[in-house]
């Protein structure tokens, strides 16, 4: 005969047994998550700013003063900044205005980078130009920058924390624009 402390132990460790047993589905790999703070892209943007480069070994670029702003709803980023190109040793003033770019981001397997995808120049504003001469200037900085920019690596995954993330059985997938930030979506290990 059982008493009513025996009846309630059992019940206790069969109620216990069955979360355990329906737990074990919840602790199964699933679709986890990085995020990463507008605040802390933006920080990480800045450091590797200002941008000193020569083009076609002709043309002096820099590019200062990055803000960014999210498009959450476009999958994509704005980054606005000036910049100043001058022709190399001809001792001309540089040409300087405001750059805006928009670009959605994308992780590359094969070489664990983050690179810019679908780059776009959304405005380019030129000081102290005529209309014509700016009109000129945008078309062909647009095409510089989009050219100059597409598919350009912003990110590299460290290897160990790539392993980090393998011993745990993820691996990196799909990078989005979320409100506030990015989130990159870590896809549980292939093991077929």
């Amino acid at each position: 005969m059982h008493t009513p402390n025996t009846a309630r132990r059992r019940f206790a460790a069969g109620s216990l047994l069955l979360i355990a047993l329906t737990g074990c589905g919840l602790m199964q790999p699933g679709p986890r998550q990085i995020d990463v703070s507008e605040a802390q892209l933006q920080s990480r943007i800045a450091s590797q700013f200002p941008v000193k480069q020569r083009q076609l070994g002709l043309f002096d670029v820099t590019l200062e003063q990055p803000r960014l702003r999210l498009l959450p709803e476009e999958n994509r980023v704005v980054t606005e900044m000036t910049y100043a190109v001058g022709v190399a040793l001809t001792g001309v003033a540089p040409v300087k205005g405001q750059l805006e770019l928009s670009y959605g981001l994308r992780y590359e397997p094969s070489d664990s980078t983050v690179r810019l995808h679908q780059v776009r120049v959304e405005r380019l504003g030129v000081d102290g130009l005529s209309a014509a001469q700016a009109a000129q200037v945008k078309k062909i900085g647009g095409l510089m920058a989009e050219d100059l920019l597409k598919e350009a690596v912003v990110h590299r995954v460290k290897p160990e924390d790539l392993q980090s993330l393998s011993g745990r059985g993820y691996q990196p997938g799909v990078l989005k624009v979320v409100p506030g930030g990015l989130r990159l979506q870590l896809d549980p290990l292939d093991t077929k």
